[in-house]
Parts: C-alpha cells; sequence; structure tokens
C-alpha cells in the first residue's frame, strides 16, 4: 500500500518533507511499528547508498524534479563510510518518540505513543519534529 509522508517542524511554516511517496509492504498495528517500519526502511536505503566518490557527477531533470517535490535536492550519495545500525537508529526513533521529541499524525489525528491504529491505501503520515527551547535569559 502506498501512504505519503510529511515532515514538518514547528519553527518552519513549510513541510521538511511534504508528501513524499512511501510503500509499506506489511501489516502494521500500532504507531510504535510504523515508527520502527520506516526507520528500519531508511536506515537501509541510506546504507545502500554509494559513499561519496570524487568523481564528476550530474543530476537529471528528474531527479531535480524528485528532490524539489521531497524538499531536498541532492546527489544520493552518503559522506560516512561506516553503515549506520538498524537497532540503534530504532531504539533512538523510539526513545524520542516516547519522549514527546516527535509527533505523528494519521490524517492530521494523532496517533500516541503505542496506540493501535489502522492504516489505508493513501493516508498522510505527519512526523512533527518539536524543537526544544534553548537561549539565554535577557
Amino acid at each position: 500500500m502506498t501512504v505519503y509522508l510529511k515532515i514538518k517542524a514547528l519553527s518552519k511554516r513549510r513541510p521538511i518533507i511534504s508528501s513524499l511517496p512511501f510503500t509499506i509492504d506489511k501489516h502494521i498495528s500500532t504507531s510504535n511499528a510504523l515508527v520502527e517500519y520506516i526507520i528500519r526502511r531508511n536506515v537501509d536505503e541510506y546504507n545502500k547508498l554509494s559513499v561519496d566518490k570524487p568523481i564528476f557527477r550530474y543530476l537529471t531533470e528528474d531527479e531535480l524534479n524528485h528532490g524539489a517535490q521531497a524538499g531536498k535536492i541532492g546527489f544520493g550519495d552518503r559522506k560516512n563510510e561506516k553503515p549506520q545500525e538498524v537497532s540503534k537508529a530504532v531504539e533512538n526513533a523510539i526513545t524520542c518518540f516516547k519522549d514527546g521529541i516527535f509527533r505523528l499524525f494519521i490524517n492530521d489525528i494523532e496517533a500516541a505513543f503505542g496506540e493501535d491504529i489502522g492504516i489505508n491505501e493513501g493516508d498522510e503520515i505527519t512526523f512533527i519534529r518539536l524543537t526544544m527551547l534553548a537561549g539565554r535569559k535577557w
């Protein structure tokens, strides 16, 4: 089934990533399982990217359009040669979800930590990153 992912930050007016198609190929019944599934897929995709090589590369028109739609235009490579550990990434994401660092919405309805959810074809899944206030008192 295809859903659409959006990522927003409270400090930004526009989404960081807006309506990016994302395929889910298994049944997911809880908000935690959804977060874990998305993190696992993203880490796997990241680890498959080639490490940045000093070869001249250009972007095609399709790559530019896809990057513009996703909110980031890049070469699709990575700088870090060490693959990321899926288990640590999932643990970090679940901890952040539990601690309220980000919120999860499915079709504009909040899905709380550990809540049972239902996902259907074409649903919009939005992550809102909450920023911590830091600074000094005047």
